[in-house]
């Protein structure tokens, strides 16, 4: 693990030094891409160096406890600063173990989010507008920003679907564990007769794009202009500003809304198409690794059920990491023990999978 380390803070540092150089910083694309890989490899180059730093402490501690030359209470002090110097090391070095197992190089990206109601009509789609809402207290809370770029209600006021941009420090670190089904159980504002129902709404996170790296052929878009739906003020319904973008050769389709401007919707439209194609890329490529490493776990996918949200046991269950939690205080956007649930699982999938791959190897 400390060669990788190592090899990540030798690659930390040559990004510090290309962001010095004229050609780089000339260049916004460039530099931008230079500034986000170096942001994803910031806390590993640290970690790298803090233990570096301690393991130096600990030799010369356990060099003092071999010199007979140094007396009893010199070597009892020695002692002690080992004892904490080792506690130390053996923290960070778990930390540094999770940014490997655990690190993503899209951490730093901002996020394109995407929710719909699925199963359950009416009351898929109002639990789709709790989920989003839950979203929005949790990213204030976070310090993140959510721009809603399309938004389709049903005609109970949920959401059938809707598309947003969550921008902040490290948006797809935590919002990539979110892709996949939430499922929830309780009584709907619809029921008559107080028969729990039980309703699925999907969630798809995506690290958005930047321009540079994707590149779409005009002639691979089916564009066209369309009367936006639902609230916005006087301009829906009257101008053709909503933009519908189909990419031919995959039929990926987007839809958004987000402006009174046609041209502004296109331009967003664009960045959310980009997103999407390479999130599939990622897939692929994931899905060869994984089956060459032995199934190494991916992310979660948009029709597994991740979640169910139980209203009458006030009780979240998270099914990858098969713990619970209060209800309520997720719903009030007190999501961080939940991801940090994910985030543990994933640890021990992925260490599972290397020691299945290091036994096949011996």
């Amino acid at each position: 693990m400390l060669d990788v380390l190592k090899a990540r803070a030798d690659r930390f540092a040559e990004l510090t030094r290309q962001t010095e150089d004229p050609q780089v910083y000339g260049n916004p694309k460039l530099f931008a891409q230079v500034q986000r890989e170096r942001g994803s490899l910031r806390e590993q180059a640290e970690a790298y160096a803090a233990l570096v730093s301690l393991q130096g402490q600990i030799d010369g501690s356990k060099e003092i406890l071999k010199d007979p030359a140094a007396d009893a209470e010199m070597k009892e002090m020695a002692q002690a600063e080992l004892d904490d110097l080792q506690a130390k090391y053996d923290r960070q070095y778990a930390e540094a173990q999770d940014m490997i197992l655990l690190g993503d190089e899209d951490d730093t990206r901002d996020v394109i989010l995407e929710i719909r109601g699925a199963e359950g009509g009416d009351e898929a789609t109002l639990f789709a507008r709790d989920l989003m809402e839950n979203y929005a207290r949790y990213c204030a809370k976070k310090g993140l920003k959510l721009e809603v770029l399309d938004e389709v209600e049903s005609e109970a006021g949920g959401l059938k679907s809707g598309t947003y941009r969550i921008k902040g420090q490290n948006a797809w670190k935590v919002f990539k564990y979110e892709g996949g089904g939430h499922r929830v159980q309780r009584v709907p504002v619809t029921e008559t007769q107080g028969r729990i129902h039980t309703s699925l709404a999907t969630v798809a996170v995506l690290p958005e794009m930047e321009e540079v790296e994707i590149e779409i052929k005009e002639s691979d878009l089916e564009i066209k202009a369309a009367r936006s739906g639902g609230p916005g003020g006087q301009n829906v319904n009257k101008t053709n500003s909503r933009c519908q973008m189909r990419h031919i050769p995959t039929g990926v389709m987007v839809d958004c809304q987000s402006t009174p401007s046609f041209n502004k919707n296109r331009d967003e439209a664009l960045k959310i198409l980009k997103t999407k194609l390479y999130q599939m890329e990622k897939e692929r490529i994931d899905r060869e690794r994984a089956a060459l490493r032995g199934g190494m776990v991916g992310s979660g996918q948009r029709g597994d059920k991740i979640r169910t949200y139980n209203f009458p046991q006030d009780r979240c269950t998270d099914h990858r990491s098969k713990e619970s939690f209060p209800l309520q205080k997720v719903l009030a956007g007190d999501l961080d023990p939940v991801i940090e649930s994910c985030r543990r699982w994933e640890k021990e999938e992925k260490l599972a999978a290397l020691a299945k791959q290091t036994a096949r190897g011996t």
